[in-house]
């Protein structure tokens, strides 16, 4: 097996704080898309270029909340919609929990409790919980005997219906993949690279749950070749395995990018998409349909930009129309690539006056089809 053990710096840097950006909102409802400068609108702390942002939508009441790191505390704070108006909140003050590394954060709901986890400055992995009364920070690094975390990604996501959380990570001293998870009782950490012999090697990673099976894509590296390949690596209820899903798909095999990844499972069935950068600059989707991996270049087949930066990427489904959706930002635009089922089409969001940070995650969620997509702007 092939295994990068090292990082090149410029990856995983720290960002110069004195580089700023505002939050914004693009929305989609059902008509036309709308821009709206969240910072602005709530006198908000200015967002750490080079960082992730974790957003999702709470029930019944459908509110939208925004997670990100400020660029002069390193706090984590919250943007939130109460379905009248937005505000700002520092949840790290609130906490009293340590600053945060902005490479790192991601969260969801369950009903209104909302789970946020994040990179803290100790290299610990640490959850901010929101009880419907209050918000609480743990160390679940302590907690799970886990290891020093890696200034790089940090997925979460729940499992159903025991609503067990399952965070992913990679380690400082090798880069491996660790996963935390609750059992409802406790937390624990698992070298998910020592046991299947996958190794990420990445800016950004993505997932989700089906059920109890838990599914992870990341480019990284395998038992296969020295390529950095689109990776899968999962949890089919017995055991933690792999696929090297560019191998599998066959023909040329243009090594991935360690930049943008998105994936989404598709509602009713057993498909997955998956969406990579490969090191040519086009959008690589990659689709599991009846068992089996088949891929296509989206951005040559529909000539849509590439994308050659470091930036994430976000990608999701609508209902009931059951199309496709996937956002990134090539250059300071925001570009949606979308399959309205029957051929793939791409849209300038931001109309040629973007002012999109493309080394900066991404992060949205459709409710229905309202679209509703986040991302740093270089200014306001």
């Amino acid at each position: 097996m092939f295994r990068k053990t090292t990082l090149t710096l410029a990856l995983f840097a720290s960002p110069a704080f004195c580089q700023v950006g505002h939050i914004h909102q693009l929305y989609y409802n059902n008509a036309d898309w709308t821009d709206t400068d969240l910072t602005a609108l709530t006198g908000g702390a200015n967002a750490t270029f080079y960082g992730s942002i974790a957003a999702f939508h709470t029930t019944p009441n459908k509110q939208l909340h925004v997670y990100y790191v400020d660029a002069t505390a390193q706090h984590v704070h919250e943007l939130y919609y109460n379905n009248t108006s937005w505000s700002d909140d520092d949840l790290t003050a609130f906490t009293g929990g340590p600053t945060a590394s902005p490479y790192g954060i991601s969260g969801f709901a369950i009903d209104n409790l909302q789970y946020i986890f994040y990179q803290g400055s100790d290299n610990h992995v640490h959850e901010l919980t929101y009880n419907n009364a209050d918000w609480a920070d743990r160390d679940i690094t302590v907690l799970g005997g886990g290891t020093l975390a890696a200034g790089g990604p940090v997925l979460a996501f729940a499992t159903k219906p025991n609503n067990q959380p399952h965070v992913y990570y990679q380690a400082s001293s090798n880069l491996d993949l660790h996963q935390l998870y609750f059992n409802g009782s406790s937390w624990s950490d698992a070298d998910l690279t020592s046991i299947n012999g996958a190794s990420c090697y990445t800016s950004w990673i993505a997932g989700f749950a089906v059920q109890n099976e838990q599914h992870v894509f990341c480019p990284g590296y395998g038992a296969y070749s020295n390529n950095l390949d689109m990776l899968h690596i999962y949890y089919n209820n017995v055991s933690w395995v792999y696929e090297d899903i560019t191998y599998e798909i066959g023909g040329a095999r243009t090594p991935m990018n360690p930049s943008s990844v998105a994936a989404f499972h598709v509602p009713g069935g057993s498909q997955f998409e998956v969406y990579g950068v490969t090191d040519d600059s086009h959008v690589h989707q990659f689709t599991r349909a009846k068992g089996k991996w088949t891929g296509q270049y989206l951005t040559a087949s529909i000539g849509a930009p590439g994308d050659a930066a470091y930036g994430g990427a976000i990608a999701f489904p609508t209902t009931p129309n059951d199309q496709f959706h996937f956002y990134y930002q090539p250059g300071s635009e925001v570009y949606q690539l979308y399959f309205n089922g029957t051929n793939w089409l791409s849209d300038d969001l931001t109309g040629g006056a973007g002012q999109a940070n493309d080394s900066s995650g991404m992060a949205g969620f459709a409710i229905g089809n309202l679209q509703y997509v986040y991302y740093v702007a270089t200014s306001n």
